[in-house]
């Protein structure tokens, strides 16, 4: 059953942000539609109506966010923190604004971090993706944290299954002392700096024009970013 629940209750808890960025047009043209009096679902919540967790819903309650409004329909389910993340994890697969390759990476990625003995079907289930995809990205994760062995999706531990690392095009495989073909290990560099940069800036857009340390903050950021580019 849908129930109005104040904004002010919503953890806006990035870190299960399941999307690569938020679209702040879709944001915008949200916020259009509500001030005119168009009716959207209800998002999807995981708590209390006094706190509780998005687990489908971003650019929605963003959108009512910028109307100025103080509650908004939602559909409240009894979990926490981690039970908005499983369903954040999947919510967009099926519905919702088309997930591309880079949301499909950030939902792989958030799974193998909150939950790193899962096994690639089981992220893949979890995600919404297919099992090459979760397999790839939990690869490079299993080489960097050594880890031993995973959670399969039957409850079950299994060994961890570490493959080398594809060669680079052009390069034939490196032998190993066995005298059998195998792929050159090539280390893999981070790349989520896009990501870590369009959250602050999200978070920059929720300071809203009337806030009496808007100027403040704002000052406080271009001081920051001066002594990095010095």
């Amino acid at each position: 059953m849908s129930i109005r629940i104040d904004i002010s209750t919503i953890e806006l808890d990035t870190s299960i942000q399941c999307r690569a960025s938020i679209d702040t047009a879709v944001v915008n043209e949200y916020a259009e539609r509500m001030a005119e009096g168009d009716r959207f679902s209800p998002i999807e919540v995981f708590g209390t109506k006094s706190k509780c967790w998005i687990g489908d819903g971003w650019h929605r309650v963003l959108a009512a966010r910028g109307t100025s409004a103080k509650s908004i329909t939602a559909n409240v389910h009894a979990g926490a923190r981690v039970d908005a993340l499983k369903h954040a994890l999947n919510a967009n697969s099926l519905h919702g604004i088309h997930r591309s390759n880079d949301d499909k990476r950030r939902c792989v990625e958030i799974a193998l971090r909150e939950f790193p003995k899962l096994s690639s079907r089981a992220v893949a289930a979890l995600c919404g993706v297919s099992v090459d995809f979760a397999a790839r990205l939990h690869q490079v994760s299993l080489n960097d944290t050594f880890q031993e062995s995973v959670t399969g999706r039957d409850g079950k531990e299994y060994p961890a299954r570490r493959d080398p690392a594809p060669s680079p095009p052009g390069l034939a495989p490196a032998p190993d002392y066995s005298g059998h073909a195998t792929a050159r290990a090539t280390p893999t560099a981070p790349s989520n700096g896009m990501q870590l940069a369009r959250i602050a800036v999200m978070k920059l857009e929720e300071i809203r024009d009337n806030d009496l340390e808007r100027t403040q903050a704002f000052s406080h950021v271009r001081s920051w970013l001066d002594a990095r580019e010095t």
